[in-house]
């Protein structure tokens, strides 16, 4: 859980200065925007703690993966440090779950294809730290000076 704590306050990182008003701006057609990359964060560890008895406005069909939006870009009334709370929010949710009663690493995780929990962790701190370079990416090609990552 520390590795993606860690990998989640990269993301925070990322979303540094980042205007409202870009937030949901792709820098080509083809490449998502950083608020679709971020839901899609949102989107997999929300159903990978908790299935589908979670409710938030990132957790959308839409963010589900690439091919799902790529077509047909997504945007939320959400401004960047909103949409960077609600990936927080999600992940807090996520994490306060899994302490309030740890299941054993190598038990299957039923949320995620016969996964372990400990596959799962590994896998979503990856996921996180993955997508995060993503959003860099996506703020250089918009023309940003990020923090040094």
């Amino acid at each position: 859980m520390a590795s993606l704590d860690s990998a989640h306050w990269e993301l925070g990182e990322a979303f540094e200065g980042l205007p409202d008003e870009e937030t949901w701006k792709r820098p080509s057609p083809r490449l998502l925007s950083a608020g679709e990359l971020a839901a899609h964060l949102a989107y997999w560890e929300a159903k990978s703690f908790f299935g589908e008895a979670f409710e938030s406005l990132l957790v959308v069909p839409a963010a589900r993966y690439y091919t799902s939006s790529v077509e047909t870009p997504f945007a939320l009334p959400l401004g960047a440090q909103e949409v960077l709370a609600e990936v927080r929010r999600v992940h807090e949710a996520c994490k306060a779950t899994f302490l309030a009663a740890p299941p054993a690493l190598e038990a299957i995780n039923a949320h995620r294809n016969d996964w372990t929990w400990g596959e799962t962790l590994q896998y979503l701190t990856f996921h996180v730290a993955y997508h995060t370079g993503q959003v860099y990416s996506v703020r250089h090609l918009l023309g940003h000076q990020t923090v040094d990552n």
